[in-house]
C-alpha cells in the first residue's frame, strides 16, 4: 500500500480536502476511499494526472448530499487546478466480480478487473475506513482477458474514429504498452507512466520515436515534432497490438 505522505504536494492536498468534505457530508455513509493510478505515484515535479478516486458507500446517497459532494469536488478542482475522475459505488456492488456501476452516474466501471488486480497487489492510498482487500475480489485470469481486450478495443475505435491529437495519441501508445507488457508477463500492476519506459526496454527499436515522443506528451514536454509521430504511428502501434 503507498502512504499518502509519498504522493506529490497538489494531489495528496486534494485528496486530504476531499477526505474532510465527505466525512462532513457524508461520513457515517462511507465504507472506504481510496487513491489509485498513476498520480499517486507520481515523481514530485512532473505533471499532475487526472486523480483517480474509489468510495464505498453503505448507503445510495440522496440528491442534497450528491450536490454537496459534487460541488466539494468542483471547489478542490478549481482551487488547486487538478481533475477528478471518481467513482462513488455501493459496497454490495464493489464485492461482486461485475463491473458496478456509479452510484448515481450513468456509468459502468469497464476497468474493474484491473482496478482490483491494482488494488490488491497495493497500488492505492487508503484514505479512510476499510482496506481493498477486505472488501474486493482477487479477479479471474479470464476477467482480466476481457478487460484487456476491452481496452484494445477501446484504442481500435478512436483509431477507426480518426482521434489522433496528443492526448488520445499519448494514452493510445502507453496503454498500449501496458496491455503488451501485462500480455507478457500477466501482472497488471504498472501505470501508463511505467509502462512507456518498460517499452523501450522490450519492444522493438521501430517502436522507440513513438513511445519517447508518448513518454514526453506525459510528462507535459512535447515539441511539435512528437506530435507529429504520435499521430503518424498511433494507427499502427495500435494494429501491433
Amino acid at each position: 500500500m503507498i502512504a499518502l505522505e509519498t504522493v506529490p504536494e497538489v494531489p495528496r492536498r486534494a485528496w486530504m480536502q476531499l477526505r474532510e468534505g465527505l466525512l462532513r457530508i457524508i461520513g457515517d455513509n462511507i465504507v472506504a476511499i481510496w487513491a489509485f493510478g498513476g498520480t499517486v505515484s507520481a515523481p514530485a515535479d512532473g505533471p499532475i494526472g487526472d486523480l483517480d478516486t474509489f468510495v464505498v458507500l453503505r448507503h445510495p446517497v440522496d440528491q442534497e448530499s450528491v450536490t454537496a459532494i459534487e460541488a466539494a469536488h468542483a471547489t478542490i478542482a478549481r482551487d488547486l487546478d487538478i481533475e477528478w475522475d471518481s467513482w462513488y459505488v455501493l459496497e454490495e456492488d464493489t464485492r461482486q466480480s461485475v463491473p458496478p456501476r456509479h452510484a448515481w452516474l450513468d456509468r459502468r466501471n469497464e476497468t474493474w478487473a484491473i482496478d482490483r488486480a491494482m488494488w490488491l497487489a497495493g497500488r492505492y492510498v487508503l484514505l479512510h475506513g476499510a482496506a481493498a482487500a477486505e472488501i474486493v475480489r482477487q479477479p479471474s485470469h479470464q476477467e482480466l482477458n476481457d478487460a484487456l481486450s476491452s481496452e484494445v478495443e477501446h484504442l481500435e475505435r478512436h483509431v477507426e474514429a480518426g482521434d489522433t491529437d496528443p492526448y488520445e495519441a499519448t494514452y493510445a501508445i502507453l496503454n498500449g504498452s501496458r496491455i503488451l507488457r501485462t500480455i507478457q508477463t500477466g501482472d497488471v500492476t504498472i501505470s501508463k507512466r511505467e509502462a512507456g519506459p518498460w517499452g523501450l526496454t522490450h519492444l522493438p527499436g521501430q517502436w522507440h520515436p513513438v513511445l519517447q515522443a508518448a513518454i514526453r506528451a506525459y510528462e507535459g514536454k512535447a515539441t511539435p515534432d512528437d506530435e507529429g509521430v504520435l499521430a503518424r504511428d498511433m494507427k499502427a502501434f495500435v494494429g501491433m497490438i
